[in-house]
């Protein structure tokens, strides 16, 4: 991501993130693909260890040559696939799956551009917020120890700053998320906040969220038009793989990662089953902006359809 931003800097579907999928669906399409929308795949059907088709919504879609998972890896194994479809090793290496930190994001609309105190030289789309290498290494610590950060570190964007269409000229589309504990034991700022996200518990995080940007940019808080806050419980409603607010599809720590991804010994699409390969940020390399665990889902099918077309020929 970083080599990117230096050599074709950081494109933005114009209109909004939406714009992304819609082109990809158009894509897919294009090639003869359908779409169902609405329709929650429920089950993995494995028939001699190979995958044969998916139930949804009632209905059964029969996979000729194979099919691309793109769940977080606990509503895969043991979720749409059964435990019994499963190899023993895998089922119990799943207990140990490590989930990354739960999420909550805000979202600004203001009416007019963010009140720097030392305004960037150069106006940027995104921006991190944190004191120092060292407050920010104690606001992780902290999540590590189950303590919602007292100064959370943010990821923010300003959308019109990066695309014009976002918001009215003149006006501001912003967006910051933070991570907090899966489970909390305490609040790290001591003003009682449970960790149990509820809309109480969100919206005085969020106010903590804002107060970090206002130090930095004095009167943010009264161009505010209106503000929504997405906690980890609205995340998994959103999305049910984003489990307790978790995007990154597991934690991205060493022994979760490379060939230790989502368990040892299964590092890459392939799965336990034949034809059934995981697309996911649970898979090698990882969650990101990048695309490259759903690159390698689709090349390794398609290596695999063509091998096994290849083998048929040759036995016949």
């Amino acid at each position: 991501m970083s080599m990117l931003g230096q050599t074709v800097g950081f494109p933005a579907p114009e209109g909004g993130a939406g714009g992304l999928a819609h082109a990809l669906a158009r894509r897919f399409e294009s090639l003869g693909g359908d779409i169902v929308l609405s329709a929650e795949a429920t089950r993995i059907e494995v028939t001699g260890r190979r995958a044969t088709a998916v139930r949804a919504n009632g209905e059964r879609y029969a996979a000729r040559r194979a099919v691309v998972a793109d769940v977080v890896a606990p509503h895969l194994y043991g979720g749409l696939v059964a435990d019994d479809d499963l190899p023993p090793r895998t089922v119990k290496s799943m207990k140990s799956f490590d989930l990354d930190p739960g999420t909550v994001k805000v979202d600004w609309a203001l009416d007019g551009t963010i009140p720097w105190q030392s305004a960037p030289p150069h106006a940027p789309g995104t921006f991190h917020v944190a004191d120092s290498v060292e407050q920010m290494t104690e606001a992780l610590g902290q999540i590590s120890a189950r303590l919602i950060p007292a100064a959370p570190f943010m990821l923010a964007g300003q959308m019109t700053t990066t695309d014009p269409t976002r918001s009215p000229a003149g006006t501001e589309s912003l967006w910051a998320y933070t991570h907090v504990p899966q489970q909390s034991v305490a609040d790290g700022g001591g003003d009682g906040i449970k960790g149990t996200w509820d809309r109480d518990d969100c919206e005085r995080f969020a106010d903590r969220m804002q107060a970090r940007i206002e130090r930095l940019a004095p009167g943010f808080g009264s161009k505010i038009i209106s503000r929504r806050v997405l906690g980890p419980q609205e995340l998994e409603r959103a999305d049910a793989n984003l489990i307790g607010g978790a995007i990154n599809g597991g934690t991205s720590q060493l022994h979760q990662e490379l060939i230790f991804r989502p368990v040892p010994g299964m590092g890459r699409a392939e799965t336990p089953i034949r034809g059934l390969f995981l697309g996911s940020a649970s898979a090698h390399p990882g969650g990101g902006v990048h695309g490259a665990p759903g690159m390698n889902a689709a090349r390794a099918a398609i290596a695999h359809a063509r091998v096994r077309r290849v083998t048929r020929g040759a036995l016949r």
